[in-house]
């Protein structure tokens, strides 16, 4: 599955795809995560969808009016971030919290992995989180801007 200007393209082998025109929403979506059973995305402008079966999507009410640029699910629970340091939890995908990321910088990517959340973005910035909820920022040695973030094993 993937996300984009036009919404979101399913595919159940990776070479032919298809696109979705029932996800409730003409404007971007930015991330997609699966996590728990249940399809969560996010975008431009606060935009929150959710589906068990990625077809079909529902509107969830978001806490902020920021742009939201990531999503991810780890450790029982979807995290989002975006704009101005905002980040968002939520443990079924459908009511979200707002936490205090201690940035104002726009966050970009985010994922987990070896029990750590991790979000990067503008000028250099990385935040870690063991819990989702409290963050920490680290030093990158870099004032440029990163855009992902992924964990291997």
């Amino acid at each position: 599955m993937t996300v984009g200007d036009d919404g979101i393209l399913t595919s159940s082998d990776g070479t032919t795809w298809t696109q979705q025109r029932n996800t409730g929403t003409s404007e971007v979506l930015i991330g997609i995560t699966y996590g728990n059973g249940l399809f969560v995305s996010v975008g431009y402008p606060s935009i929150i969808r959710t589906s068990s079966n990625g077809i079909s999507w529902t509107e969830r009410t978001s806490v902020t009016s920021d742009y939201l640029d990531g999503v991810i699910y780890g450790n029982g629970l979807f995290v989002s971030v975006g704009e101005e340091g905002i980040i968002l939890t939520s443990s079924d995908g459908t009511s979200w919290t707002e936490r205090t990321s201690g940035t104002s910088r726009h966050l970009r990517g985010v994922t987990y992995g070896n029990g750590i959340f991790v979000t990067v973005g503008g000028y250099g910035i990385i935040l870690t989180s063991s819990n989702g909820t409290s963050w920490n920022e680290r030093t990158s040695g870099t004032s440029k801007s990163l855009y992902g973030v992924t964990y291997s094993q």
